[in-house]
């Protein structure tokens, strides 16, 4: 099984739909003739730092204003702008698509006007021709990334009292339909073992902005999918299934 190193330029797609399932319902017809509605108003969407995940969409119209904010597992290693897209379907009506930390899936927001009331709600896969314009045309989901993907990784960090080499790297497992991830930091160190689909690779995808971490990928064609994220937190190592 071959381990790769490299800078990835390359566009990394993540299925654009609540569950990485298409509609049944869709079709090539539905998208083919939509066209996006000149906004009556606008939207921020923005990404609170704290201790959990969280999307806050701000949505402004007519003179009003109203801000709403979720929680949400955001997708990893990736720059705010590219986690969402905005599709107005008409003037007062906008969907708004943000990838989640599955990277098979995107939760869907809609913010619309009823009456006099401003509305911003969580809901589920949007009409055909708003994901299709969303993925193909905004590129949702295809992430431009010169992050490095590479088999070992390692980085001195100061993580509460500790002063350590962080330490990651992927071992050959027994059977070539599998890989070993190994992590220490400050003495303390955790072996686990991830199932290779067929046709798929393993690297670890790293960024300079968060050397404290590192996330464990699946990679096939043009789909990559974030399995493991490998953590110093306070001092303390921790690995988290992300699927």
């Amino acid at each position: 099984m071959k381990v790769w190193s490299f800078l990835v330029p390359a566009m990394f797609l993540f299925a654009c739909n609540e569950g990485g399932k298409k509609p049944l319902n869709s079709t090539v017809d539905e998208a083919a003739g939509f066209q996006p509605a000149t906004p009556a108003g606008k939207i921020n969407v923005s990404f609170p730092r704290g201790n959990e995940p969280q999307v806050t969409i701000r949505f402004e119209i007519d003179g009003k204003t109203k801000e709403k904010t979720f929680d949400m597992p955001l997708a990893q290693q990736v720059a705010d702008e590219d986690l969402y897209r905005t599709v107005w379907d008409k003037p007062n009506s906008c969907y708004i698509g943000v990838l989640k930390e599955n990277a098979h899936s995107t939760r869907y927001y809609h913010a619309s006007v009823e009456g006099s009331d401003l509305k911003i709600n969580q809901v589920g896969t949007p009409p055909a021709g708003i994901w299709k314009y969303a993925e193909n045309e905004l590129g949702l989901g295809k992430i431009s990334s010169n992050q490095k993907v590479v088999d070992n990784y390692k980085r001195s960090l100061q993580s509460g009292r500790i002063i350590a080499d962080f330490i990651v790297k992927l071992e050959p497992a027994s059977t070539k339909d599998s890989i070993r991830m190994y992590a220490e930091f400050g003495g303390a160190s955790r072996t686990v073992s991830q199932a290779l689909p067929k046709g798929y690779t393993a690297g670890l995808l790293a960024s300079p902005v968060t050397p404290e971490k590192c996330v464990l990928i699946l990679k096939k064609n043009d789909e990559l999918v974030h399995v493991t994220e490998v953590l110093v937190d306070k001092g303390h190592l921790q690995i988290n299934k992300l699927n």
